[in-house]
């Protein structure tokens, strides 16, 4: 008898440490967040120890799916702000990001005076002292403050921005910025295209008219002047040509841009290949150009609108920026979506005054400077138009004689805004 419950007791302990192994390891892999396969590592027991092991199990079960269930919001959420109208940021108490958007990053480096590498560079210039002052006071004294929120208004390369904070109860902060003069640059816009196009046109048409105009009411005309007018119609037919062939890809980039085939593009060597193609233009001007871009860097999207970003921007450098400068081509900043560029020559500059409308249609500095040049005044736009086709952004900073920076953002996959 004794031999026999000596068995029993040592069968019994013996599937009791083994069911309460097993509790321990299920306990383990659980605090430590592991995936548990629940038909072949949750314990089954019988009894009462059965009963509390399968409460414990319902319990984490639950709390399992609710993490699940707010991780997926989370995503949600996050994916939401990446891709919403307003430039949002969001930081703990010790100024680290959790989360900063696009536009976030597009936004302040219109603000700043430097390219922004690091998302906690943005705390840190200028335009943020009065924010960052609030900000510290809040989290010193937060007992003193029953509203913590505050903006600023910041004007900036032209534009005005409204710069918010909210400070949450953990002191960690939210920062939101929006650019409040793009709905009325839409409107001016509109109301100037057809007055633009309109006087564009009528300038060479008028030229090429009067030219011809002499020519057929005095034959007499000597052969000298005759050819000289011809060479002047023909001059001004090119520049016609050119208005119309930049009216022409402007419409199809605004219209059309499904249309346009994705490919890979090699940056450097497409970059390479134009200065190649504008060697000439470059020396008779003493033009040093420096392709900084690192080989290979490649992207998705359309291989011409790519090209008539950089020719564009070069072409613009040869004919206004002036003679004995340098250019320089970089991609600063490299993220696993994006890519930001900064194209800087050391030329004339452009008053501030001009920025904010540098990439309207038809926008000139200098009126008479631009119709000798033979510019259509159409370059830029064609430059900010590709750029946003591929779901980029790109803004301008410049000071006279200090020379002009483009800074511009290309995703390394084609998005069609539409």
């Amino acid at each position: 008898m004794q031999c026999y419950l000596s068995r029993f007791f040592y069968s019994y302990t013996t599937k009791l440490g083994y069911a309460i192994s097993k509790l321990r390891k299920f306990a383990q892999k659980a605090e430590e967040d592991k995936f548990i396969q629940w038909e072949n590592e949750a314990p089954t027991f019988k009894g009462e120890l059965g009963e509390v092991t399968q409460q414990i199990i319902r319990v984490y079960r639950n709390l399992h799916d609710t993490k699940e269930a707010l991780s997926i919001e989370k995503d949600k959420i996050f994916l939401h702000l990446q891709y919403s109208r307003e430039g949002l940021g969001f930081f703990s108490a010790n100024r680290t990001a959790i989360l900063v958007n696009k536009l976030f990053i597009h936004y302040s480096s219109q603000i700043s005076d430097f390219n922004i590498k690091n998302n906690e560079d943005i705390l840190h210039y200028h335009e943020m002292k009065p924010i960052m002052a609030f900000i510290e006071e809040v989290q010193y004294t937060p007992s003193a403050y029953h509203n913590k929120r505050k903006s600023i208004l910041i004007n900036k390369n032209g534009k005005e921005f409204i710069l918010e904070c909210m400070i949450f109860e953990d002191m960690g902060f939210e920062l939101s910025i929006n650019d409040i003069t793009y709905e009325e640059e839409k409107k001016q816009l509109k109301k100037q295209l057809t007055q633009n196009i309109a006087h564009e046109l009528k300038t060479p048409v008028s030229s090429i008219q009067g030219y011809l105009e002499t020519i057929v009411e005095r034959p007499t005309l000597p052969d000298k002047t005759r050819i000289n007018f011809l060479n002047k119609c023909y001059a001004q037919s090119n520049r016609l040509a050119k208005l119309l062939q930049d009216l022409s890809l402007l419409t199809r980039m605004e219209e059309l841009d499904d249309l346009y085939e994705k490919q890979t593009i090699e940056i450097y060597s497409l970059v390479k290949t134009i200065l190649d193609d504008i060697e000439l233009d470059l020396k008779k001007k003493n033009i040093k150009v420096h392709n900084m871009l690192k080989h290979p860097l490649n992207i998705e999207g359309s291989q011409s609108l790519v090209y008539s970003i950089f020719r564009n921007l070069l072409d613009n450098s040869i004919s206004y920026a002036g003679e004995d400068i340098e250019i320089f081509i970089n991609c600063y900043k490299e993220t696993e979506d994006e890519l930001y560029f900064s194209y800087k020559d050391t030329g004339v500059g452009i008053p501030t005054e001009h920025l904010n409308r540098l990439f309207e249609r038809f926008y000139r500095v200098d009126e008479g400077r631009t119709r000798k040049h033979g510019g259509t005044g159409l370059g830029l736009s064609i430059v900010k138009n590709a750029v946003h086709i591929h779901g980029g952004n790109i803004i301008v900073k410049s000071e006279v004689n200090k020379g002009v920076e483009f800074i511009f953002m290309l995703p390394r996959n084609y998005i069609n805004p539409k």
